[in-house]
């Protein structure tokens, strides 16, 4: 009788220690494996605050922290056309609590030598926002259109900005593979270059419509073509460059960058939450259009891909125009 009791005793205490083992097992994998994100995440923005890329970048922190429950913090980087930004990101933990968020500016950087890394060193979340620039020009010019001012320019040599390694400086460089007779000069960023389109410094400037739209409703300055396949829809009055007879796309898509080796899982739940704010978030979809004037947009990462590619063949195939 006594010796059973022992055997009982042996039976209960191994079972008891058999489920501690199990339960501590079972403990130790699901801390080690917490759904993405379980504590806050760094945006990193190599532009400067108050910029198209910034505010993008900082609107969809604010509604990424309302979709997945953790904060998301902005830092600016800035420097070296977005190389020291691009590194940093580059050189974190592949643990989805580094994004970079940078645009189109990636590929001619890249292609530019500006940035020894390219859209290829990256994992690609998704694409969440697109804008382009518009060439504009000051409101007495001599032309409406992009076929007058090429005309134009072939008795009269125009000075077009275009801030080296940039995405101004191909586009530049684009129009004058259509004949017009451009001198491509750095004259700096979007507010420098406003600035010398106003003195009469620059002829011709590449920059978004809607940090250039008080000057054209002011009646100082005039869009000719937007850089985009369609029309915005928000500006259903600005033709594009493509309708006009000139295949001049060039979309800047705001972009989700994480380290190489960034689990899938941490991707696809990152691009699920940006497709839902893009899609069906009125609040997000009514502050980028009265800010930037940008209609809601999401490419997911194959098709984001696909379009960063295509961007990427038009450059090579107009860097000997530079």
């Amino acid at each position: 009788m006594k010796k059973q009791r022992v055997v009982l005793v042996m039976v209960v205490l191994l079972m008891a220690f058999g489920l501690l083992v199990t339960g501590w097992a079972e403990g130790s994998k699901e801390d080690g494996s917490k759904p993405w994100p379980s504590k806050p995440v760094t945006i990193v923005v190599p532009y400067s605050a108050g910029g198209d890329t910034d505010f993008n970048s900082r609107t969809y922190a604010k509604y990424l922290e309302k979709e997945l429950g953790q904060p998301f913090v902005v830092t600016n980087v800035v420097g070296s056309g977005g190389s020291i930004a691009n590194r940093k990101v580059y050189e974190s933990d592949a643990d989805g609590y580094t994004i970079l968020i940078n645009h189109t500016n990636l590929v001619m950087a890249n292609l530019t030598g500006v940035s020894d890394l390219g859209v290829q060193d990256f994992e690609l979340a998704c694409v969440g926002a697109v804008n382009s620039d518009c060439f504009t020009v000051a409101a007495d010019a001599p032309f409406d259109d992009l076929k007058g001012l090429i005309e134009y320019s072939k008795t009269h040599k125009m000075k077009a900005a275009g801030t080296t390694g940039s995405l101004t400086q191909m586009e530049s460089t684009l129009l004058k593979g259509y004949g017009a007779n451009l001198n491509v000069i750095d004259v700096g960023d979007g507010a420098n270059r406003r600035a010398a389109l106003a003195g009469k410094q620059i002829d011709l400037i590449p920059n978004a419509y809607g940090s250039t739209k008080p000057f054209i409703e002011s009646g100082d300055m005039k869009t000719l073509a937007l850089l985009l396949p369609e029309r915005n829809p928000l500006t259903p009055d600005v033709p594009t460059a493509k309708e006009q007879g000139y295949d001049i796309v060039v979309p800047m898509m705001y972009s989700f960058f994480l380290p190489k080796g960034t689990p899938k899982e941490v991707l696809d739940t990152l691009s699920a939450a940006v497709e839902k704010i893009a899609t069906t978030n009125k609040d997000y979809q009514a502050e980028i259009a009265k800010a930037y004037l940008q209609p809601p947009f999401f490419l997911n990462a194959e098709d984001g891909l696909d379009e960063f590619a295509k961007v990427k063949k038009l450059f090579e195939d107009n860097m000997d125009r530079m």
